[in-house]
């Protein structure tokens, strides 16, 4: 309790709101750029089944060496894995919110439309049953949560 009152003292009420609004920006950002963005690429990623090629290399090197090349099998077995992975995190955070907001992520992030691009804001709310105001209010609610809830969940090589 000391150290908001202390807080308090340092910093105005206009400049806590400024830095917790930043913070928000932060998370929503988080979550649009480095997880909704690119839940198309993750999600073929996931389904992908390519065949490499069978041919097979010999090396003298012990299996745990460094230098010892994986197969393209098990790199590919190994993307799929973790596609699969990052697509049960990201539905897990989803499914921590009220059932509107996740209607709302589905319908502005998880769908396209059929000439492939997303559907827009004014189109959504209508769906929704809500004004355009409380719509924007619940996105960036929504959109914080997941944010918080999917940052640092995976060192974000690999997943690009």
């Amino acid at each position: 309790m000391q150290f908001s009152t202390d807080v308090e003292n340092v910093f105005t009420q206009k400049e806590i709101e400024e830095i917790l609004k930043d913070e928000q920006n932060f998370y929503i950002e988080h979550a649009e750029k480095n997880w909704l963005n690119r839940y198309f690429k993750i999600k073929a990623m996931a389904n992908e089944t390519k065949v490499p090629s069978i041919i097979s290399s010999i090396s003298d090197m012990p299996h745990g060496s460094s230098n010892f090349k994986k197969s393209k099998t098990e790199m590919y077995a190994l993307k799929t894995i973790q596609a699969s992975e990052w697509l049960e995190k990201l539905d897990s955070a989803i499914q921590s919110l009220s059932p509107i907001e996740q209607e709302l992520i589905e319908l502005k992030y998880l769908r396209k439309r059929n000439d492939g691009s997303r559907y827009s804001d004014e189109v959504i709310y209508p769906q929704l049953y809500i004004g355009r105001k409380k719509y924007y209010k619940m996105k960036r609610e929504a959109l914080d949560i997941l944010g918080r809830k999917l940052y640092g969940a995976f060192a974000e090589r690999g997943y690009s």
